[in-house]
């Protein structure tokens, strides 16, 4: 069995990984949109939740289906913005700043930003096998 054969194998498996989390977070967050929160006082509209950075990266996922690189790209991006976001937040509430640059992401950004990686893992692989 030759090198990119393996390498190839390898790269569907991951790529089947990144799609399937996609799916299943898309649903997550398709639930999440369709059931009313009855503590929310505004709820949010659907272009409000898809401009969050989760709905980004969940967009950058679904675009990652076809050009991976692209859309890879996006949902890391858009995870890294949400985490940094998030830390500002904090870091406005007080507390030192160590604190907050060393505390681990949220569960939310693993979440959300695993297959971006996959997919950019995959790209980049994929990328070697044309040259």
């Amino acid at each position: 069995m030759s090198r990119w054969s393996v390498i190839s194998r390898i790269v569907t498996i991951v790529r089947w990984i990144a799609r399937i989390w996609s799916i299943l977070i898309l649903a997550l967050a398709v639930l999440v949109i369709t059931t009313p929160d009855p503590w929310v006082a505004e709820p949010q509209s659907l272009a409000q939740q898809i401009a969050n950075p989760l709905g980004v990266a969940i967009l950058g996922s679904l675009i990652a289906w076809r050009w991976e690189g692209l859309g890879a790209a996006i949902a890391v991006a858009s995870v890294v913005v949400f985490d940094v976001t998030t830390r500002i937040g904090q870091r406005m509430g007080g507390g030192p700043l160590w604190s907050q640059v060393l505390t681990p992401a949220s569960p939310l950004v693993f979440v959300f930003g695993f297959p971006g990686i996959l997919f950019l893992v995959c790209w980049a692989l994929s990328r070697g096998k044309r040259a």
